[in-house]
Parts: structure tokens; C-alpha cells; sequence
């Protein structure tokens, strides 16, 4: 599901193949994807900005899409060193190695961290013009800022994390009354919060519930 967050994937089809990286961008919608039984991944989520400041890479370049690291200039993130890496354990330690090890590429900027602070603080309840004036940018500054940090614009995000926390809610609550979780995450009625749920899950709040106590999500 979308959740503002860019990622590093590696999979392989079995414990003898070779393992293909990938860099998933911030996504607008769910992706979907077949599992194969013996199928491994490994994966390192970075928080919203973080695979910017780390990488340099402007993340509207990846959104809603997923790139294959060997055309990117990511070679110290090695797929073949993973795979002969002993254990799930052992990968990750590399992995986190490598990333430790990288130089920082660009500072961290304190008004896309504020911004990003007060977004989940409302969860999501906030407009452009109010985060523009706390952070003191223009709203055209924030957003060429947001868009180039995080792959998406600030409208979007906003509209994720209410989602996520109307998700969350959701979970929480055994019977849930659908109408009082989406007043509560800030929709404007049921069928709003229908609409936004189909367009980030790929279905409607009843069928996400049944699927997640149907696997223990």
C-alpha cells in the first residue's frame, strides 16, 4: 500500500537463484504482486526524504515506479554479494554495512522535517498554505521541495497518511462502524472515505477487514 516511504527490494525465486535488486519509488496506488512458494526478499524501507538524503537520487524519479538497481549508480549495494551472504541474518548486516558506510549526500533539510513532523502530527489534516507558513516558504518552495524529497506532491501525502491512520483504526477495532472511523480520520462522509480506500488498498474497507483476519495481518 502506499505509505510515502521508498524502498530497496531484493528477490530471488529460490534459495540457488540470483537475486535481483530493485528500488521501489513512492507510490500512489497498491501494487500487486504474485509470491511463489520458496520466494525470498529482502527489503529496506526508508522513511519519507530518507533515500534522498542518502542517495541524492530526486525521488520523483521512482515514483509509482520500480527501477532495477543495475541501471542505477548503486553498485555498492551488490546483489551477488547478498546472495553469497550466509543466512538472512548476514544479509542484512551487509546491507546495513553498505548503507552505513555511504557517504551522506545531501543535508538534512529541518523545514522538510518539520513539515513531515506536522503532517503525521494531523494526520494528514493540514493544508499547503498553513505548513508553508511554519516552515516560512512559499507554498511553491515547499512543494518543489516535497516533490523532489519525498516523489510526491504535499496534497497526495496528506491524503496517505490519513489513510494510514484510518487504516490503523480499522485494525484496531474488532467491528468497526465504518462511518465513525472515517469521520474520525477526517473524511468527509463514508462514500469519501470508500472512494480514498479502493484507490490506495485496491479494495473496499469490509474486504481489506476480511482479508486481514483472514491472514493475520
Amino acid at each position: 500500500m502506499p505509505d510515502g516511504c521508498i524502498d530497496l527490494i531484493f528477490t530471488r525465486s529460490g534459495p540457488t537463484e540470483a537475486y535481483r535488486g530493485y528500488v521501489v519509488g513512492t507510490m500512489t496506488r497498491p501494487i500487486f504482486e504474485d509470491v511463489t512458494t520458496g520466494a525470498q526478499y529482502l527489503g529496506i524501507r526508508f522513511a519519507p526524504g530518507g533515500f534522498t538524503h542518502l542517495f541524492g537520487c530526486p525521488a520523483h524519479e521512482f515514483t509509482d515506479r520500480t527501477v532495477p538497481l543495475a541501471g542505477l549508480p548503486l553498485s555498492f549495494l551488490s546483489a551477488d554479494r547478498i546472495a553469497e551472504s550466509p543466512g538472512v541474518d548476514t544479509s542484512f548486516r551487509m546491507l546495513e554495512d553498505s548503507l552505513g558506510q555511504r557517504p551522506i549526500a545531501a543535508g538534512l533539510n529541518p523545514a522538510l522535517n518539520r513539515t513531515l513532523e506536522i503532517i503525521s502530527a494531523c494526520q494528514g489534516e493540514v493544508t499547503i498554505a498553513q505548513l508553508a507558513r511554519i516552515v516560512d516558504y512559499s507554498p511553491r518552495q515547499l512543494l518543489r521541495l516535497f516533490r523532489e524529497s519525498v516523489g510526491v506532491g504535499l496534497k497526495i501525502y496528506c491524503r496517505i497518511v490519513r489513510f494510514k491512520s484510518a487504516w490503523r483504526a480499522l485494525r484496531r477495532r474488532p467491528s468497526p462502524d465504518l462511518l465513525q472511523v472515517a469521520l474520525e480520520a477526517g473524511y468527509y462522509d463514508q462514500a469519501h472515505f470508500i472512494h480514498e480506500f479502493n484507490a490506495f488498498y485496491g479494495s473496499s474497507p469490509s474486504a481489506a477487514m476480511s482479508d486481514s483476519y483472514n491472514t493475520g495481518r
